[in-house]
Formats: C-alpha cells, sequence, structure tokens
C-alpha cells in the first residue's frame, strides 16, 4: 500500500498589469525585501499604493531606514487557499527612495500598525510590477 498523494496541480497564469495594482491595492500588509548587509532580508509592512508606487512608513533608525535609500528592492503581496491550493502572488521591483516632503507627494499614506513615530516615508519607485495567478485544477 503507497502513502503517496495523488496531485493533478493547478494551472499557473501572469496577471496582467492593471490587475497586479488592484491586487496590491487589495491588501493592507506586503513583505519589503532587500539587503542589509548581512544578506537578503525580508520583512512585513501595511503599505498603500499611491501612482503605480508603493509607500509604508518607518523610523529614521531602523534596518529599514538605515539599508533602504536609493536601493534596489523587491516588494511581494499574495493571497493564498490552502484548501484548494491556489492563489496569486504579486512582485513589485524598485528603487526605494525616502521622501522628506510628504505634503508634496500627496495621496493616501499608511498609517503604520505597529505603536511609536515612524515619521519617514518610503517609495518604490517600480520598475517592474509581475503577478501569478494558480488556478486549482
Amino acid at each position: 500500500m503507497s502513502n503517496a498523494v495523488s496531485w493533478s496541480g493547478g494551472r499557473l497564469i501572469e496577471i496582467p498589469e492593471p490587475e497586479c495594482w488592484e491586487l496590491l491595492a487589495s491588501r493592507p500588509v506586503g513583505r519589503v525585501a532587500f539587503d542589509d548587509g548581512a544578506g537578503p532580508t525580508v520583512l512585513p509592512v501595511n503599505h498603500a499604493v499611491v501612482d503605480e508606487a508603493v509607500r509604508f512608513r518607518t523610523s529614521p533608525h531602523s534596518a529599514l531606514a538605515t539599508h533602504l535609500a536609493g536601493q534596489r528592492v523587491a516588494f511581494q503581496v499574495d493571497d493564498v487557499d490552502e484548501f484548494h491550493q491556489s492563489g496569486w502572488s504579486v512582485l513589485v521591483r524598485g528603487r526605494a527612495r525616502l521622501v522628506d516632503n510628504v505634503v508634496e507627494h500627496g495621496g493616501e499614506e499608511p498609517a503604520p500598525w505597529p505603536a511609536g513615530q515612524r515619521p519617514l516615508l518610503v517609495e518604490i519607485e517600480t520598475f517592474s510590477v509581475t503577478g501569478r495567478r494558480l488556478l486549482a485544477s
């Protein structure tokens, strides 16, 4: 008698860019990936999407503030349905910049979930946005 599990597998499709932006904006939390000097690091942040850019707040002395300015970063948001073995994932690649004059840049600003002051706004200027959806078979 075999213990092997049979799974027929789902179908993987690319998500069009306009839908990628909608999906990014539909979830309040994503993960930012960057190099903190000791190697790749991935941290969750709550974010907002403004004019095809991802924004989030941090404190001036955080690892994000110290290592992000001017650096190439990745940002990912996803949704997974484990029961149906389906879901989607959107990946943004770009350059992080620290925004000094928030009023000048307008748009929705993410309110940080953690307690404490997070006056520094980080914006990811997008190079590319891609998405994939796994459809259950």
